[in-house]
């Protein structure tokens, strides 16, 4: 019975010390919303579980491949070289999925960077932890599941290369990974130690002797302000600077508008075996269903518009054969008409004015007028000019 009482004292004062030692989760939903959502889309992959994925990356892209491995007082710290890299590396976890591709799910503790290794005598690897592992203070990292990750999550290096500033640029075919995992041993060495989250993973003095060189301890400095941070890291890429938020970043964004996109196909995550936080805070639950439904909203309001623009562009190019014939025909008809003879002088003369540029084609002879005062018969000026002349000529040969 004493042995039954002391472990239970024992269970309690353990899960006590590690609820005190935990460190301060203060890092929201509406914060990774805000600072992620220019580079990338978030989507609702299950019933409250939401998921952001990068956008403008190549079809080959992994996480923690642009960036570097330096040595700090955290142990082994990925530094990226990606805008979104101080989030998605020290914050959450990676999975693949088979119709999304890679996709990032939030989470609320720091680490200097959340993989699992593998290494062997020519190379040393690194996989990104999946939702599945959880941080403990006692155990380290724990899996709710039986896991291995596919060979298409790893990363591996030759030693020489481990610490260099481009790694992406020696990092080994992925054909060729499936027969370089087979001859590697795995490893997974996180612990806490002075309020702080270590990744001691590989041990350094077996990276030196592999590599040939000797590997330096780099101090991190931490900033709290984003534009700091920016500026620091333009100003000189050998300092290793880590973005820390604080809460007043995180009250700024507590009004905003969430735009979350639904899935269009159910993931492979097994949602009952993430083992993380909650991902969403409760407040954040309505806002999140409001906004969705105005984004589905606007989107079936872009769809009717897309549609009907089409349809009136495709009315246009059915009627433009019409519309040509017909001005086809006016045109015919144009160089057919008639042309009405003027009924006197004047009204020609007051027509010809009024025709700027008269057709070349058409020669306009100038027509023949009606006699005024002949109601029975009609003749031309010329006519009765020459029959006035010839009777003036008769009667001159009567007068001989």
């Amino acid at each position: 019975m004493k042995k039954i009482f002391s472990l239970i004292v024992f269970i309690m004062i353990l899960a006590l010390s590690e609820i005190n030692a935990k460190p301060e989760l203060n890092v929201n939903f509406g914060f990774f919303y805000s600072s992620l959502r220019n580079y990338g889309e978030w989507i609702e992959i299950d019933r409250d579980l939401y998921a952001w994925r990068p956008a403008y990356v190549s079809h080959s892209w992994k996480p923690y491949t642009r960036g570097r491995w330096i040595w700090t007082a955290y142990g082994w710290y990925w530094d990226s070289y990606e805008p979104f890299g101080w989030a998605v590396y020290h914050y959450g976890r990676w999975y693949f999925d088979d119709y999304y591709g890679w996709i990032w799910i939030p989470d609320y503790e720091w680490g200097p960077a959340w993989v699992e290794w593998r290494y062997s005598d020519d190379y040393i690897g690194w996989a990104p932890l999946p939702p599945y592992a959880s941080f403990h203070i006692s155990f380290g990292i724990r899996f709710s599941i039986g896991w291995s990750s596919s060979y298409y999550w790893w990363n591996f290096v030759p030693y020489r290369r481990f610490c260099d500033h481009r790694i992406d640029y020696y990092l080994i075919d992925n054909r060729r990974i499936e027969r370089i995992f087979g001859k590697t041993k795995y490893r997974n060495n996180y612990y806490f130690d002075r309020d702080r989250i270590i990744n001691a993973g590989v041990d350094r003095d077996f990276i030196e002797r592999k590599a040939g060189y000797r590997i330096a301890e780099r101090e991190i400095r931490t900033v709290n302000d984003r534009n700091d941070f920016e500026k620091f890291r333009r100003e000189n890429n050998d300092r290793v600077i880590v973005y820390r938020p604080t809460e007043r970043d995180f009250e700024r964004n507590s009004n905003e508008r969430f735009e979350v996109k639904r899935a269009e196909r159910t993931t492979t995550l097994e949602r009952d075996k993430i083992t993380l936080p909650t991902v969403t805070r409760s407040e954040n639950k309505d806002k999140i269903e409001r906004s969705r439904n105005n984004y589905e909203d606007i989107n079936i309001r872009e769809k009717e518009t897309f549609r009907s623009n089409r349809e009136n562009s495709e009315r246009k190019n059915q009627d433009f054969p019409t519309q040509i014939e017909s001005k086809r025909n006016n045109n015919r008809n144009y160089e057919n008409r008639e042309y009405r003879q003027p009924r006197n002088e004047r009204e020609f003369d007051r027509n010809y004015e009024r025709r700027a540029e008269p057709r070349s084609d058409r020669n306009i002879e100038r027509p023949t007028f009606r006699a005024e005062g002949n109601s029975g018969r009609s003749e031309s000026r010329g006519n009765v000019e020459r029959n006035s002349s010839r009777e003036s000529n008769r009667s001159s040969d009567r007068r001989r």
